[in-house]
Formats: C-alpha cells, structure tokens, sequence
C-alpha cells in the first residue's frame, strides 16, 4: 500500500517535527508530499487563510478548554472537504477526545508522538482509500525482451490460485504486444483498452465487465495486441485503473512490457514485489545493474525486488551464474529456473499452465516455489525447506 496525500504539518516541538518528518523515509509516503512549517495552530490560521489546504493538516497546538475548540472553529472554515485534520494538544482530557472525534478531528494527541503512532493514526485516517491494503500486487518485468518474463508471471498467477485459493487478478499492461490471451487460451471480449477508453466511469462494475476468466480464481485483463490502439497510457491512467483493480482480488499479477517511460517506472516502484526477469548474459547483467541501482533507493528496504534466472543452462559455453549477478547486483538471486523448450513451447502452443502440461517438471516445482515466495506467506527458507532444497538444486547449471 502506497498514499498518495499531500500532507501539511504545522509544529510546535522538535519531537513532533521528527515524527513528521520520519515520514517522508516511509515507503507508506512514496507518493506523498510532506510540508513542516513552526508556529502550530497560529501559524496554520493564518497561512490557510490565502491558501487551499492540504489532504492532511498535523497541527499542535497549546490552547486548551474553549480556546481550543475557538481555534478548531476557525480552521473549519479554512478547510476544504475531505480535509483531515490530526491535531497534538496540551490537555489531557478523555472528554476532550472524544468530543473531538465525534467533531470529526481524526486523531489527538496529547503533547507529543511518535513516528509509528503518527504514521498508525493517519492510516486509520485513509482506511477508505488503503482498503486495498490486503491486495498484493506482484509486478513482473523482463531485464531484456524474450527472456520469459510474461509467461512467469502468468504461470505464477495461476499457481497463487491453486495454492491458496485466493482471487487473483492478471493485467496485462503491454499494449501492443501482450501474450496474456494466449497463455490462457482466450478471445477476449474487452481489453485494457476499453478500461483506459472509460477512466472517468472506471469502477469494479465496469471492470468486471472488461475482464475475463482465465481459469478457478483467476480473472485476466488482456491488452488489446494492437499497435495502433490511439490513446495515450499515462501514469495517473494507469494508477487510476489499478487502484480499482486492487480492491477486487486478494492477488493482482502486473505483466508490465520491457519499456522505460515515466508509468513504467511508477508501476515497477509502488507494487509491493517487483520480480525481475533475466536470462544468464552480460546485457541482462548490465541491465539488471542498472535496474537495481534505480529500483532500490525508489522502493526502499521495505519493499521486495526479486531477481529470477530463466532459461538456465540453453547455452552452456558463456553462460554466468548466480554469483556472478549477486556479486554485481548485490543481490542474490531469489530462483533459477532450467531451460525447458518442449515443456513451454508446449504450454504455449495449448493455451496452457506449465503446472498442467508438465507437472512434477522443475520448470513447475520452480514456477511453485516463486509463487509462494512472493506470495507473503513464507520465506525464502521456508519455501527452501518445504521444497527439499529445490531452489538450491535449480541455482545448479547442467
């Protein structure tokens, strides 16, 4: 979950000036703007009265009894709807709270805070807007084209579903070349295009509308494979549909093309696992290396970014391994799944799962092990264990 808030805090104290400014190293806040001004609730008077407001006012404040509530009065009229309003005081009173809560104030404090509590209390503010909180979205991207990033990222869709028995939601967000349709052998109806065509009307109702199944639990919004589809992706586009998307499934797969623009970027920064995709050369060292480098400070520590080997062991002579990535990238690889042509062209060529067509394959226990792993139930070692050491086994060349 990412807030996207304009956040405005007018302090009295370092101590609540800290806990404010803590937010802006939170990827919570990734999205947001944080602006701290002195001078407390006078100074918020008096700056609000020439100025629109932000989403959400941190305002403290040592009046007490009427005065306080003076001074509330004055900011409601000040502030625009939907304003919310957190407010540290003096007075310890739970009549005061409570009556203040009633009033709609979101949250007091009284004299000071602390960073968890404050970032807990503007959470609770926004509940509305991180209903989506419990979706996790899995954002799939290949180092280079080809290297098999799409027909993972469906396969570990499916297996989210097996596994947990969980709605799962697969978009397709390459517009001109998207495989999604195929992978599950359909003909869809409506595209991702007829959403983007819609966004002023975009809701669950009309998505539903616009996707398909793909299998038990798994809904699929396809990309039209067109290449001249007329309208222009932005990020906001993009942001708006999937915020919608989010609230309807338990898991939402992003396939997102092998480009670099701006809502590329966004989308790759604000899912909460972004899996990177590569085959075992220098150009997807190189670009791994560059992608790391700009994920890791954009996503920060709290967010997952998992590097996958694909196709391991199609050219032996030349091929680099595991530690060498890790050495360059710093980050060692989460999976290393085997070249296996005959089992996925023939999984692509039915329109089918690789957990169906060659089942008990390490193509499938790998693509299993993946899912679980970024599934947020279990570990890297739990998902070791539970597996016998299987991701060990497939770090292995042939």
């Amino acid at each position: 979950m990412i807030l996207r808030i304009d956040i405005g805090a007018y302090v009295l104290t370092d101590a609540v000036r800290e806990a404010v400014q803590s937010l802006t190293s939170d990827r919570l806040f990734l999205r947001s703007t944080v602006a701290i001004a002195e001078g407390g609730m006078e100074n918020a008077l008096t700056k609000l009265s020439d100025r629109s407001t932000p989403q959400l006012l941190i305002i403290e404040s040592t009046a007490q009894g009427q005065a306080l509530f003076d001074e509330l009065n004055a900011l409601s009229e000040l502030c625009q709807p939907g304003t919310r309003v957190i407010i540290v005081g003096a007075e310890n009173d739970i009549n005061l709270f409570k009556t203040l809560i009633d009033q709609g104030i979101s949250q007091y404090f009284v004299a000071t805070l602390s960073a968890d509590e404050l970032k807990n209390a503007i959470i609770d503010a926004y509940a509305d807007e991180s209903a989506n909180a419990k979706c996790r979205t899995i954002a799939f991207t290949g180092l280079s084209g080809g290297v098999g990033s799409s027909v993972l990222a469906h396969n570990v869709g499916s297996q989210l579903a097996k596994l947990y028995n969980d709605d799962v939601i697969v978009v397709d967000l390459d517009m001109a070349f998207g495989t999604l349709a195929l992978s599950f052998n359909i003909q869809p109806n409506a595209t991702m295009m007829d959403a983007l065509s819609q966004l002023d009307n975009i809701d669950e109702s009309l998505l539903v509308r616009f996707m398909e199944v793909g299998e038990k639990n798994v809904s699929l919004l396809c990309s039209p494979s067109n290449l001249n589809t007329g309208l222009e992706i932005t990020d906001r586009s993009i942001e708006k549909i999937l915020n919608v998307v989010r609230q309807m499934a338990s898991y939402v797969i992003l396939d997102v093309p092998h480009s670099w623009n701006r809502w590329v970027q966004d989308v790759l920064v604000d899912a909460d696992e972004t899996v990177l995709v590569g085959v075992p050369d220098l150009y997807n060292l190189r670009n791994g290396k560059n992608m790391i480098d700009f994920l890791t400070p954009n996503r920060g520590v709290q967010a997952a970014t998992r590097l996958i080997l694909n196709k391991v062991g199609q050219t032996k002579k030349g091929e680099l391994d595991a530690k060498e990535f890790k050495d360059v990238l710093d980050l060692q690889p989460a999976l290393s799944i085997p070249y296996d042509s005959e089992s996925f062209m023939t999984a692509m060529n039915n329109g089918e799962m690789i957990s169906k067509v060659a089942k008990g394959s390490k193509a499938a226990h790998g693509i299993e092990s993946l899912a679980k792993l970024v599934s947020g139930h279990e570990s890297l070692t739990q998902v070791t264990k539970s597996k016998g050491g299987i991701l060990s086994s497939l770090f292995k060349k042939k």
